[in-house]
């Protein structure tokens, strides 16, 4: 079943319907104090501009693979950009043994959290912008994390929801993306069949989404998973990155993937996928 036009431009977020996401991968929370006195980021060097501070989330609990001795183990903490009415959540990594690519990790992190100023054209004095970010996993081979909050443009009738994810390989420290353990293409006639199952969705909310979902065709899903994630890919038109409509990430073999529906039905549909029993 189709239908005439591509889905609309990417309304991502509802933290409700990820209240329960960093549940599935507890780890050892430490005082945030212990990881803001050894972190090393780019941005503990460079003054802040006028208008725009950074500092440690001192309420948020930092995060820790607990597989590592003491010496050596990988912690998270959450760091708040703030400027004006806008506020973004990011983590800042530290115990590597490489302090040049930590601090290449935590660059990537740090500019790919704040994208979504870009994306929205958020202007902080006159919208209101609110980002959450939640450690999904943090080890020596990858970090997860998922991005939630809302924005709410300079007289906008209603607040839009934002989800987004960003996993960094901390071996290689670049973006790993859905394209790097999932196929497109058998993702996208998985969402179109009767099989998907939508993640954490209430059953009045299934019941409106699931039709909404087999409207599209599966080449539309498939090019828009091509492109998910970070890192963005270029406009043809004018080489511009391209803010991704659709976002994904890996928890215990299971991959849960965003795509973009009207306001109406949440801004946005998650998918709970899981390739090897498909």
């Amino acid at each position: 079943m189709k239908r005439n036009s591509v889905i609309p431009a990417l309304f991502i977020g509802c933290a409700l319907i990820l209240s329960g996401c960093g549940q599935k991968n507890d780890i050892k929370t430490v005082p945030s104090a212990t990881t803001v006195a050894g972190e090393s980021m780019s941005s503990a060097t460079e003054a802040p501009k006028p208008g725009k501070t950074e500092s440690p989330d001192t309420k948020a609990p930092e995060k820790e693979t607990g597989k590592d001795t003491a010496s050596t183990r990988i912690t998270a903490a959450l760091h708040t950009y703030e400027q004006g009415n806008a506020s973004i959540q990011y983590p800042v990594v530290s115990g590597s043994e490489d302090g040049a690519k930590e601090e290449k990790i935590n660059g990537l992190l740090k500019s790919n959290a704040l994208e979504i100023i870009k994306a929205y054209s958020v202007n902080p004095e006159k919208d209101s912008l609110s980002i959450t970010a939640k450690v999904i996993s943090a080890d020596r081979k990858r970090i997860t994390v998922v991005y939630t909050g809302l924005f709410t443009g300079e007289g906008a009738a209603y607040p839009v929801n934002i989800f987004y994810t960003n996993t960094v390989d901390m071996t290689q420290a670049k973006d790993i993306r859905l394209t790097d353990y999932a196929d497109p293409n058998g993702l996208a006639e998985y969402i179109r069949s009767d099989d998907c199952q939508l993640y954490d969705a209430s059953p009045e909310l299934k019941e409106a989404l699931l039709p909404f979902l087999a409207q599209t065709t599966q080449e539309t899903y498939a090019k828009m998973l091509r492109n998910a994630d970070f890192p963005m890919e270029t406009s043809v038109s004018d080489n511009a990155p391209v803010f991704p409509e659709s976002f994904s990430y890996e928890d215990h073999g299971t991959i849960i993937v965003s795509i973009p529906v009207p306001h109406s039905l949440g801004d946005f549909a998650l998918i709970k996928y899981t390739p090897e029993t498909k």
